[in-house]
């Protein structure tokens, strides 16, 4: 864990010191349990737990919040993710309980020849006790003292900002009351201080229209793992997504090179509440599962039904999977299609998903707002797809195999919109190709660096049809594409105009992850601050289901 997690250099004794609370926390079961047939079982579910996380920082960089442990309708989708994150160095995790549960077994064999069970049980009961004090007071002092901190050093905002700075410096434990502490609710103070930035924000911002009316579609192809980084790239003489690249040299075609993901734990729903609420996501947790189904949502597609537009998304997932129909429902979708790949979840997904898609937009009532969600990116696996890149000098096997399924992944792009062309449906619709997220294959793999920056992570915007101009060159921001898609349609005077900035206005050129690190040129810091503040003020808004009430 040390090496995985990277603990080492970092306040160490403190480090040390709450590392062992949880290791005391983890064995109480070991000391207190009579009935001793419960811990192998206890064990192996620390151990899962232990292996799960280890897991789940290599592709998300983070420790896994709580609630994730409940998304078992998404182990479908994550099975090959998993499997790419095994090392043989895992094992070690599993080295030491094994190696516990023989010794304790055989040490059990030998105490009950020696009649020794009931005298055994009393000082694992004294030891478990001693542990349990011990424990309390590691833990407690965190609290208690807690005044005497700096507010940037308390266990609490360590976690809510710096998660994995906050596993390093105060454990597990620590971890799991901070993730209990979300369930309170927001105090009276906090849903002021939102109320306030919104009203600021608000008058910053003209609602003044930058478009004539128009009753244009809008169609939204939300790319699974669609790096910008391939764009444009070609090895050995090989483009490895010709169709897109061909986007960037339209110049009637907008291209954004430089946004800046900001999903978090959600993943790919986290993508869809950035772009149809321009709220960022929660600081801990998938937000489409734990207040998609209850919370009232300002949104783009209720944005759109006052001027007669019909909403739909389109996904390969089934709809339970992030909770996604019961949250598009509530953002204000008419109808959800789940399974358009047949339900095969395969990377041949998204010819299947825009084969099936166009039969349904034909018969769509026009104007209409149809999301499409692909799913072939979703896992940098071993294809049959033919490729010319399979003869390419590309030494890391698992990056040549993410580059042949973006290649596939842009030809079926092209492929469906000629059919939207063939079909009478293009020159009608303004239509917008993103990245839901980035890819656990990023541009620094590619390169043989051992360390991402948040440039190796940035994921590409086209906008086709669009009746605004914007400067593209410039780093956004994925909380940018809400506002931006509300002038796009000429909805500027939305009673809610997202947390982000449009491209069409004021580019911040600067974006910030929801650790605080920044990317971007503007060195303004009441902008930087601002911009920071942002993933503050949204977690606010939605742990209080702030605009319950008001009308949309």
């Amino acid at each position: 864990m040390d090496s995985i997690w990277e603990f080492k250099g970092l306040h160490e004794f403190r480090s040390y010191i709450h590392r062992l609370a949880d290791a005391m926390f983890f064995a109480l079961p070991a000391w207190g349990i009579r009935r001793k047939k419960w811990l192998f079982p206890y064990i192996c579910i620390v151990t899962l737990y232990l292996l799960a996380n280890v897991w789940y920082y290599r592709n998300y960089g983070t420790i896994m919040p709580l609630t994730s442990f409940l998304l078992v309708q998404n182990l479908s989708t994550i099975g090959n993710s998993v499997l790419f994150s095994l090392r043989w160095i895992d094992l070690l995790l599993i080295l030491p309980p094994l190696v516990f549960m023989i010794g304790y077994r055989y040490n059990q064999i030998i105490q009950r020849k020696k009649h020794r069970g009931g005298e055994l049980f009393k000082k694992q009961k004294l030891a478990a006790i001693l542990c349990l004090i011990t424990l309390s007071i590691i833990i407690g002092q965190d609290y208690v003292f807690a005044r005497c901190y700096a507010v940037y050093q308390h266990p609490i905002y360590r976690y809510k900002t710096e998660p994995m700075v906050g596993m390093r410096e105060y454990g597990i434990v620590n971890f799991w009351i901070s993730q209990f502490t979300l369930l309170k609710g927001c105090t009276k103070e906090e849903i002021k201080d939102a109320g306030r930035f919104i009203e600021i924000s608000k008058q910053r911002r003209a609602d003044t229209q930058l478009v004539t009316s128009h009753n244009k579609n809008l169609i939204i192809i939300l790319t699974e793992s669609l790096c910008a980084w391939p764009i444009n790239l070609t090895i050995d003489g090989t483009e490895v997504t010709p169709y897109l690249n061909s986007l960037t040299r339209d110049t009637t075609v907008l291209s954004f090179m430089k946004v800046l993901p900001q999903i978090k734990d959600g993943r790919s729903s986290d993508a869809q509440l950035l772009i149809n609420t321009g709220l960022l996501p929660l600081n801990s947790g998938a937000t489409s599962v734990i207040y998609g189904s209850s919370n009232t949502y300002p949104s783009l597609p209720k944005a759109l039904k006052k001027k007669g537009y019909v909403s739909i998304i389109l996904t390969c997932d089934n709809k339970t999977v992030w909770n996604q129909e019961a949250a598009a429902r509530n953002y204000g979708f008419d109808r959800f299609y789940e399974r358009m790949d047949n339900g095969h979840m395969r990377p041949e997904s998204d010819y299947y998903l825009f084969t099936n898609s166009l039969p349904i937009l034909q018969k769509l009532h026009q104007p209409f707002y149809a999301q499409l969600v692909t799913f072939s990116g979703h896992d940098p696996i071993e294809t049959e797809f033919e490729s010319s890149l399979r003869q390419a000098d590309i030494p890391n096997r698992k990056v040549m195999n993410y580059l042949i399924i973006t290649q596939y992944v842009d030809h079926c792009i092209q492929e469906f919109i000629t059919s939207l062309r063939d079909a009478g449906l293009y020159d009608n619709s303004i239509i917008v190709i993103v990245g839901d997220h980035d890819s656990i294959i990023s541009r620094n793999l590619y390169e043989g660096r051992p360390e991402r920056s948040l440039e190796d992570r940035f994921i590409p915007l086209f906008i086709l049809n669009a009746p605004l101009k914007a400067e593209t060159d410039k780093v956004i921001a994925q909380s940018d594409i809400y506002p931006s898609l509300l002038d796009l349609m000429g909805l500027a005077d939305y009673p809610f105009p997202g947390l982000g900035e449009s491209v069409f206005r004021n580019l911040c050129n600067c974006a910030v992850n929801w650790d605080g690190k920044w990317v971007g040129d503007n060195t303004d810091d009441s902008v930087r601050q601002a911009r920071f503040e942002m993933w503050r003020i949204s977690d606010i808004l939605l742990r209080s289901n702030f605009f319950e009430g008001k009308e949309f």
